[in-house]
């Protein structure tokens, strides 16, 4: 690899790395709530500093049906393929983006990825509930970061 080709890709990683701690920093108000809520019911103790550090390692990848399954913290495990009407309620409930918006990110992939954290065979939706309503509404198995916690 040539020296211009090795700068284009370090500064392709610097720029993902930039632009995930930004995604990171959006959802800063769900990372804590997850930290309290885990912490708090006893679950898993850890911390906001805890959970950043494994998601900064962590790399997206598609749900699949196994975990899908088993997720904790969503109602998208309960939506159907056809359903939107469904996740149009969800979304008015929450205050949420509108699903038809998130239906063509999701189609086109341009979509920020739902966070879940696994802890033991636990799996714990932290941000991104409405998307994967969406996702289920539309019968898509979505692109999400899984970060699990030591």
């Amino acid at each position: 690899m040539g020296l211009n080709e090795e700068l284009i890709r370090i500064k392709t990683i610097m720029f993902e790395s930039l632009d995930m701690d930004n995604y990171f920093q959006d959802e800063m108000d769900e990372l804590e709530r997850a930290a309290q809520d885990l912490s708090r019911d006893g679950d898993y103790e850890t911390s906001v500093k805890e959970i950043l550090k494994v998601l900064r390692k962590s790399k997206e990848r598609i749900l699949k049906d196994d975990i899908w399954d088993k997720l904790e913290n969503t109602e998208s495990n309960k939506i159907k393929k056809g359903e939107m009407d469904k996740v149009e309620e969800l979304a008015k409930k929450y205050n949420k983006t509108s699903p038809k918006k998130l239906a063509t990110a999701i189609k086109n992939g341009e979509y920020q990825p739902p966070i879940i954290l696994k802890f033991g065979k636990r799996y714990h939706l932290v941000a991104g509930n409405t998307r994967l309503c969406t996702a289920a509404a539309l019968g898509i198995n979505p692109r999400v970061i899984i970060a699990e916690l030591p």
